[in-house]
Parts: structure tokens; C-alpha cells; sequence
């Protein structure tokens, strides 16, 4: 019996350090074509074709000055959970941005459940697995790839001068709303962007496909911004829940909180 489990555990140490591996490539290939040498800074000039709101919102975070970020890297925690009545469970995840490319690719982990978030060459793709190698479930297709976009557009709190970049535009609805759109060549997903007289983002919504029992339909999706810090200078939120906004009732599934972000290092963790 202590031979079986020994074998168990040597079997599940090769495979997760295998799908470290995986990760540490598919991330060097992301960053492969990126300069991060003598990276242009964020000039006042840059926003004066955006809405107000969104200049003075970009003016809070303290970009301009700084480096415009060109690739991100992060580590994030908080509680994830799949259904209404679960509690939630602490979820550890790495992620990384190439902005330039728009591309992410994000790993989180609960218990023995992995799940890999990718949004690679316009495409996405969800996979989860068990003990880090036995696949349990596995999604792409257009609104995989419409949840992917999207959530990169939003996700953008994270490293603003992203808001800079030909692929998002901009229309102001309001003294405090705007809608962003985000374009990645047919495709193509916008949010609507909530801010206060702080001039934080305190707000996104969007319509975004939700699963459910193995098929895709269009929700409300909300993230609702609970707390900003700095890092490296630039203030984001930290602290946010993600909700679907059903008939039943919200549903908040997510609760990332950003530990360390990184701006310009192409490289795995």
C-alpha cells in the first residue's frame, strides 16, 4: 500500500512540474517579439481624445510620466465559488498580459482543481483539470472567445494605459459613463464604465455569455470595484467581486484581490 501511494504522488509531482513547464513556454512564446527597452512614457497629449471622464480617471491612476505598459505580470487571491449557495474557497492564480498583442493567460488553483484561462491570437480557451493532469472540462468556441475579449478589456483596470491603446475606443455617455470597445480583428465585446467623483472606475458591466448545463447564453455580467491601491505607482483596484446579474438574483462568484503586479517583465514567474 505505501509503494501504490508513493507511486501516486510521484506520478502527481511529475505532473504538475510538467504543467509548470507548459505554462513557463506558453508565457515565453507570449513575450517572444516584446521590447520592454526605452519603453515611450504616458504624455499628456495621449489623453486628449478620450472623454473627459475617462482623462480624468487616467489622470487619478497616475500613469502619465510612466512607462506605457507593454506586458503584465501578477499574482492575485481571493474566493471563488461555482454556485450561489457554496461558500466560497480560497483560489491562488498567476497571470500574464501581452498588451501590446492582446493576449492573457491566466492559471488559478482551489484545492486540486486547476483551471487555465487563456485569450491567445483572438481566440480563447477554458480548461480545468484535476491533481494538475486529468482533464475535467474544456471550452472555446465564440463566446469563449467573447468572454475572453471582454475580459481583458476589463481586466485593464489592472495596468490603465492599456485605455490608450488604437483597439479600445471610446464614447461618453455621461459626465461619470463611458462605453469602452475593444476590437480584435472580427471580433469584437464593449463594457460600460461607471465613475465616481473621485474619478475611480467604481463600476463595469456588459453583457457576456455565461455556461450553463453545457451551453452558452447572454447574462449581465458586473464587476463591482471595492478598494484601489498602489503599486509601482499607479493605482488599481485591488480588491473587486465579479457578478452575474441573473433573474434569480446577483450572483457573485469571484473575489480576486491583486497581491503583486508587475509592469514590463517578460518573463514567468
Amino acid at each position: 500500500m505505501k509503494t501504490i501511494t508513493k507511486t501516486i504522488l510521484l506520478v502527481i509531482v511529475i505532473q504538475l512540474t510538467v504543467g509548470c513547464s507548459s505554462m513557463n513556454k506558453t508565457v515565453r512564446n507570449m513575450f517572444i517579439n516584446i521590447e520592454t527597452n526605452n519603453v515611450p512614457a504616458v504624455l499628456e497629449d495621449d489623453l486628449k481624445s478620450l472623454p473627459q471622464v475617462v482623462q480624468n480617471y487616467l489622470r487619478y491612476t497616475g500613469i502619465i510620466g510612466k512607462e506605457k505598459v507593454k506586458t503584465v505580470r501578477l499574482k492575485q487571491g481571493g474566493g471563488f465559488r461555482l454556485k450561489p449557495h457554496q461558500d466560497f474557497k480560497t483560489m491562488k492564480a498567476v497571470q500574464y498580459f501581452n498588451v501590446d498583442e492582446m493576449k492573457f493567460y491566466w492559471q488559478g488553483k482551489v484545492d486540486m482543481v486547476t483551471a487555465t484561462d487563456r485569450f491567445i491570437g483572438g481566440k480563447g480557451d477554458l480548461t480545468v483539470k484535476l491533481l494538475g493532469f486529468i482533464k475535467v472540462a474544456y471550452a472555446d468556441g465564440a463566446e469563449v472567445d467573447q468572454g475572453g475579449i471582454l475580459r481583458f478589456l476589463a481586466e485593464g483596470v489592472w495596468f490603465p494605459s492599456v485605455f490608450l491603446n488604437d483597439y479600445i475606443t471610446w464614447e461618453s455617455l455621461d459626465s461619470h459613463t463611458a462605453k469602452a470597445t475593444i476590437t480584435c480583428d472580427s471580433l469584437s465585446a464593449s463594457a460600460t464604465f461607471y465613475f465616481n467623483e473621485k474619478n475611480q472606475i467604481e463600476r463595469i458591466t456588459a453583457k457576456r455569455y455565461m455556461e450553463k448545463d453545457g451551453t452558452f447564453e447572454l447574462a449581465d455580467w458586473e464587476i463591482i470595484i471595492k478598494e484601489y491601491k498602489a503599486f509601482n505607482g499607479v493605482m488599481i483596484p485591488n480588491k473587486s467581486d465579479v457578478i452575474w446579474n441573473l433573474d434569480g438574483g446577483d450572483f457573485c462568484y469571484y473575489k480576486p484581490e491583486i497581491y503583486e503586479i508587475e509592469y514590463n517583465v517578460p518573463l514567468p514567474y
